[in-house]
């Protein structure tokens, strides 16, 4: 298993500090986003998306958005629990990671693809 990762991006970070938290290692490769080597053939193979975060399984198949690797990885090792451990304490931490994507997350991704020069055009 590998984790397709970009350091400066924060969708791949939020991936990373998860994996921390629960003390998961994991192979990364960096893909140059910013260098459009997300975009080429052989990145594309890996995901026709050509996004990242990205995780690859020994078999080929992929999960390549961080909350749903995440989950994953939630499921996979259980301890310790960042997800909660009952049905409120789950859907309360849920409904917070929505509020920080919709009212912070988002909002800023949307300043950045507006203002810095590398996105324009």
């Amino acid at each position: 298993m590998k984790l397709y990762d970009m350091t400066g991006a924060p969708n791949p970070r939020r991936v990373r500090i998860f994996l921390a938290e629960k003390g998961i290692d994991i192979d990364k490769v960096e893909v140059d986003v910013m260098g459009g080597e997300n975009l080429q053939p052989e990145y594309m193979a890996i995901n026709p998306r050509g996004i990242v975060p990205t995780l690859e399984f020994e078999d080929g198949s992929i999960i390549d958005e961080s909350s749903a690797i995440c989950r994953y990885f939630e499921e996979t090792s259980p301890e310790p629990a960042l997800y909660g451990t009952d049905a409120i304490s789950k859907a309360l931490i849920e409904a917070w990671i929505w509020r920080s994507d919709l009212d912070c997350y988002f909002p800023c991704t949307e300043v950045l693809r507006n203002s810095y020069p590398a996105f324009e055009n």
